[in-house]
Order: structure tokens, then sequence, then C-alpha cells
């Protein structure tokens, strides 16, 4: 019933909000009006947006960054930090055996 306070911040007009004057479009959308006090009618769109921000993580998940599989996957994994440890170690060892030549 935030409607009224809407349309009195926007317009500075005052409504009745009567649910009888909307009807549903589809299962996130609702279309309606109302009028208001001083004759003006005001018509409005009612979206549940629940379902489409998790629709658009779901687009956003599939162009890449976390989702599947790759180099930022693959830190989360035990081995990984195993290989950089292997790796530093012989690195280390190259050095050594370089500077002892």
């Amino acid at each position: 019933m935030k409607i009224t306070e809407a349309v009195r911040r926007q317009w500075k007009l005052w409504a009745n909000f009567a649910s009888d004057n909307f009807h549903q479009v589809s299962d996130t959308e609702w279309h309606g009006h109302f009028i208001c006090t001083t004759g003006e009618r005001i018509n409005y769109t009612i979206i549940d947006r629940k379902d489409r921000i998790k629709e658009a993580a779901r687009l956003l998940g599939q162009v890449g960054g976390m989702a599947g599989t790759g180099k930022k996957k693959v830190r989360g994994d035990s081995n990984y930090y195993k290989l950089l440890r292997a790796k530093r170690t012989l690195k280390d060892a190259n050095k050594t055996g370089k500077n002892d030549k």
C-alpha cells in the first residue's frame, strides 16, 4: 500500500488505492490505475523483481567470472597450493645451484 505514498512524494497528489482497479498481466506483473482527489487518473505497473534479479544473476554467472572451472576456481583446490610450494622449492634449489657455480 506504498503506492499512495509514492504518488504523494512524486506528484504531490492525494490518492486512494482501490484494489479492484488493477489486474494481473503475468505471474510477476500487475497493471492498474487510480483517481486522485483532483480528478487526475494515474496508471501504474507493479513488477515483482525478485525473479528478475535471480535471472540476471544466473545470466551473469554464465558469462564468466567465478562460474564453471578455470584459473579462479582452481585456487580453491588444495592441490593448487601444494604445487605452488613445490614450484617455489624447485625455484629456490635452482637459484642456489646457479650461485654455487
